[in-house]
């Protein structure tokens, strides 16, 4: 029983685990997106307004979409220091429209398209390198994404330290990303046309190896053509990793929370079911083996009637009853038949009157001191009021005969444990009271009749009424004397401890007899 509860116990518990379990992971799964969603909406937001404002700084500047076409084939100058006289050619006033800004510089001088290209460059440094360095952005560039010039570098925002100074490790105009095309969706629905404002991928970078950023593009188109990308990135590698640090904790702490509501859950269970469960289980097993009822009542009243299992014990409990009803019918009923049939036995000879009952009682005092159980004193008490069934198949002039029994009497007497175990041998029902009918003359030396069986082989029942019913023939009135006064007949019974006798049954006889001071156990 107490395996079954446990697998009862295990069994809601896995149930209750796999729920939490699956219940957890789809919360997981549920955070994560919701969280990951909740991030690049933000970040979506704030790149589109960063790079709007970057690019916008950029596209203001006169001739920025000449200087994109220029520096492809100039780079090395351009990164060449500015000189005095290069700054002052520079200075010369442009057309504000970009237009009118490509045609005017395409009319120069060799050397003041230089000039002018290196004041670009320079204004390009300084807006894109303060804000990377004002607002932490993991990466400010600006590159060109045309075929034949996929990943030229126009600028990238120089690399601070903690300190906020600018290091060593930017790429310079000139420089060359070699981007693959297949592992950038947004460059390439840029390249197709079909893109919006600004496109967001989640990428490495050239710039760091083995980093994944969330970068943001933005084109800088001149007419119909993408003249350049101004691109702005962030980490995406520390969000992630903070994202699943806070996923981690909320399982962390779902975790906690399951196995306190397992225990919270597996003591209320067992307190409103299982134990419960547990004490009808127990109960029922123990009235079928007891037919108590009694005490399966005081065991249910542990159940208290407040659910389903309560009204189910209040169930059991009147069903008990109910079957204690009638089997104390079927017993009494039984009783009475067979006590009935031993009357009968009994009247069949004039002179052993109340011999049946009195051998069934005295072999159940036996049978109690021996320790056997309830049903096992109950058995042998049928086994001894039947014991002499058998008689009914011998003629009343022998049974009655006031003299001595001749040799062929004697034999014909002898028949009736044969004739009795014949006739209760029918009764399947019951099928040990035939014991005591057939055995009951076996002696424990094997000098016994009808089967001549000895010591262990003779049925314990049939040894225990053996010793009763000699008890009683010597305590009964014969038609040629008085019963035999209690030390002649404790003494016959010692004599033929072992012989007639099991020793065992005998010595409980015996101290019956010593009990039995005012000497009542007699006809």
């Amino acid at each position: 029983m107490k395996k079954k509860k446990r697998r009862l116990l295990i069994q809601v518990l896995s149930l209750t685990v796999a729920f939490y379990v699956i219940a957890m992971a789809l919360s997981a799964v549920t955070m994560y997106r919701s969280s990951r969603r909740s991030y690049l909406s933000a970040k979506n937001d704030m790149i589109q307004r960063d790079l709007k404002r970057v690019g916008g700084y950029l596209t203001s500047l006169p001739g920025i979409y000449w200087y994109f076409d220029y520096s492809r084939t100039n780079a090395d100058q351009i990164r060449v220091p500015m000189t005095e006289e290069e700054a002052y050619i520079a200075l010369k006033e442009l057309p504000e429209d970009q237009t009118e800004a490509y045609r005017y510089l395409e009319t120069l001088s060799t050397e003041a398209q230089l000039a002018y290209a290196k004041d670009l460059y320079n204004l390009i440094q300084y807006k894109i390198n303060s804000d990377r360095s004002d607002f932490g952005y993991g990466g400010l560039f600006c590159i060109d994404i045309r075929d034949g010039s996929l990943g030229f570098v126009y600028h990238e925002a120089a690399q601070t330290d903690k300190d906020g100074l600018p290091v060593d490790g930017n790429s310079k105009l000139g420089a060359v990303w070699y981007y693959k095309p297949d592992d950038h969706p947004a460059i390439q629905r840029l390249q197709s046309g079909r893109y919006s404002d600004v496109e967001f991928e989640i990428a490495s970078t050239a710039t760091d190896e083995g980093g994944n950023y969330y970068i943001g593009y933005m084109p800088l188109e001149f007419g119909n053509e993408i003249k350049a990308v101004l691109c702005l990135d962030y980490n995406w590698d520390s969000f992630h990793s903070e994202l699943m640090n806070e996923v981690r904790f909320m399982i962390g702490l779902m975790l906690i929370g399951m196995v306190v509501s397992c225990a919270m859950l597996m003591l209320l269970l067992n307190r409103l079911a299982i134990k419960p469960l547990s004490i009808l289980q127990h109960s029922v097993r123990d009235y079928i083996k007891t037919k108590d009822s009694l005490t399966v009542k005081e065991h249910l009243k542990e159940v208290r009637p407040n659910n389903e299992i309560g009204v189910l014990s209040v169930d059991v409990e009147e069903l008990a009853d109910e079957m204690n009803s009638y089997i104390k019918g079927i017993k009494e009923l039984t009783a009475e038949v067979m006590e009935a049939l031993a009357h009968t036995i009994d009247a069949k000879d004039k002179y052993t009157n109340g011999h049946s009952s009195r051998v069934a009682l005295y072999s159940t005092m036996i049978a109690k001191k021996l320790g056997l159980s309830a049903k096992e004193q109950e058995d042998i008490y049928y086994m001894g009021l039947l014991h002499d069934i058998g008689k009914i198949g011998i003629p009343n002039s022998i049974i009655n005969k006031p003299t001595q029994l001749t040799e062929e009497e004697y034999e014909i007497v002898k028949k009736h444990p044969v004739y009795g175990y014949e006739i209760l041998s029918e009764i399947k029902s019951m099928p040990a009271l035939s014991i005591g009918a057939r055995w009951h003359h076996e002696r424990f030396d094997g000098k016994g009749y009808p089967d001549g069986l000895a010591g262990d082989r003779i049925p314990l029942n049939a040894r225990i009424i053996a010793v009763a019913d000699s008890y009683d023939t010597m305590t009964s009135n014969r038609s040629y004397r008085k019963y035999l006064p209690q030390y002649e007949v404790r003494e016959e019974i010692e004599k033929n401890i072992g012989t007639q006798f099991d020793p065992e049954p005998a010595r409980v006889m015996l101290d019956i007899i010593d009990d039995d001071i005012n000497y009542t156990l007699h006809e």
